[in-house]
């Protein structure tokens, strides 16, 4: 699939954090994620929000 690498990011002032990285099968994905400091749903409205920006690069 792709290679492993050491990623370090300093999240002291983060309110959250999302991981993506490759599953265990073929297609799949592990999702690590967190939010402090903001609600869940706060956390989601932005990821929505990021989601529809990519979705409306892929279109152009």
């Amino acid at each position: 699939m792709s290679e492993n690498r050491m990623v370090a990011i300093d999240g002291t002032d983060a309110l959250a954090f999302v991981i993506v990285r490759p599953g265990e099968t073929e297609g799949g994905v592990s999702i690590e994620a967190a939010a402090r400091g903001l609600s869940k749903q706060d956390a989601a409205a932005v990821l929505r929000h990021v989601a529809d920006l990519w979705d409306a690069e892929d279109s152009e």
